[in-house]
């Protein structure tokens, strides 16, 4: 039997009257122990320095902001807890905006208006059947692949803590072990998220090096971000080696945003400081390169540049 009296909701809208109709439906499901806001601000806030067993955001209005901090949430930029459960409301029912918020990592989406029967039904869910979570190198959330992708075994997912179950189902001990599970928890997806942010550029460049063509579709600009993240990333894990390995990357993927930088001889250095930054992390372990990721790449480079080359055509 789930009781949500002693579960900790953030419930965040920048309208009043729907903040308000939303926090009269949780306390009619039974929860009590509620933080509202209406200024996002003091949201981002609540997230930061508060611990949350549910979080409950309407996106529609809010500048983009609740997409992205749930991203940063996810990633454990922000909070003490990136597994926390996540559901955004919203007015806005655009494909681009859907996309945008379930790509941020949030649990689930309910878009108004919906009843109280159907947040209660939704909250359920999360307590008995929530999804399993998955880490790449832009995404940290719930595993909504295919059941074929997810057959195959390419990238693994995991049951993610869940304070929401055990606060709902008042098992002690549970809550006791989910803390534990969260600690651990954390420092695999930390692991993970650095080994597919090396991963990234190593299979980048390797595209570049068998196939120079693919360099007029690849994004420079992404690839000096990843190699930024990762070296910021690498740095609060107190590894100098790996630091130093990773600001010599940043320094040579900064270069060849410069077309008349880029040179196999570039490419071949990026991916060796990038493979190199991750074995200093990891102790010596060897990165394996998930070639699913690689073909993932290569297809979406050839995507890109066909369009590139469709456009020429249709300009001319």
């Amino acid at each position: 039997m789930k009781n949500f009296e002693d579960v900790r909701v953030c419930l965040f809208d920048p309208a009043r009257h729907n903040l308000m109709v939303t926090r009269a439906s949780l306390v009619e499901i039974g929860f009590t122990n509620i933080e509202m806001t209406t200024e996002f601000s003091k949201f981002a806030e609540l997230v930061s320095k508060q611990t949350f067993d549910l979080i409950i955001a309407e996106s529609h209005d809010a500048g983009g902001g609740v997409g992205d901090l749930m991203r940063r949430v996810r990633t454990g930029e922000v909070g003490d807890n990136p597994f926390v459960v996540c559901v955004t409301t919203s007015w806005g029912r655009e494909s681009v905006h859907v996309k945008g918020l379930v790509n941020s990592g949030i649990d689930d989406i309910l878009l108004r208006p919906f009843s109280t029967a159907q947040l209660k039904q939704r909250l359920g869910s999360l307590v008995t059947n929530r999804k399993e979570f998955v880490v790449t190198s832009d995404y940290v959330g719930p595993d909504r692949r295919g059941d074929t992708a997810r057959s195959s075994g390419h990238v693994k997912s995991f049951q993610p803590p869940n304070t929401l179950k055990a606060v709902a189902e008042g098992n002690a001990q549970e809550q006791m072990a989910v803390e534990q599970e969260i600690t651990a928890a954390k420092a695999d997806v930390a692991k993970e998220r650095i080994r597919r942010l090396a991963m990234k550029v190593v299979v980048a460049m390797q595209v570049l090096i068998d196939d120079p063509a693919a360099a007029e579709a690849m994004d420079m600009e992404e690839i000096d971000a990843t190699a930024r993240e990762l070296r910021r990333r690498l740095r609060g894990h107190g590894v100098p080696d790996a630091v130093e390995l990773a600001s010599a990357l940043t320094e040579i993927t900064t270069d060849v945003l410069d077309p008349q930088e880029r040179d196999p001889k570039q490419f071949k250095l990026i991916r060796e400081l990038a493979m190199g930054a991750y074995m200093a992390f990891a102790g010596g372990d060897e990165m394996s390169v998930d070639t699913h990721e690689i073909q993932s790449t290569v297809a979406s480079l050839r995507n890109k540049l066909q369009k590139q080359l469709i456009s020429g055509w249709q300009s001319a």
